[in-house]
């Protein structure tokens, strides 16, 4: 992943505790984070697809768009 120069978005929930931080991780080491929209979704857990699914898919197709 240190090479992908690709857009490359994170969109972490708040409350995971297995993941949190993760976002932090990938906007250091991809290159493709590098001025992307990057998010938290409030009110997540670690199964954010099923605690905030239309927020996150959302989130998603903004991405596409842009990219």
């Amino acid at each position: 992943m240190k090479g992908w120069q690709k857009p490359f978005l994170t969109a972490f929930s708040d409350s995971d505790p297995i993941t949190r931080g993760g976002d932090a991780f990938f906007q250091k080491v991809v290159p493709g984070t590098q001025g992307q929209a990057h998010t938290t979704i409030a009110g997540a857990g670690h199964f954010v697809q099923e605690d905030k699914g239309e927020a996150w898919a959302q989130i998603i197709l903004d991405f596409l768009e842009k990219s």
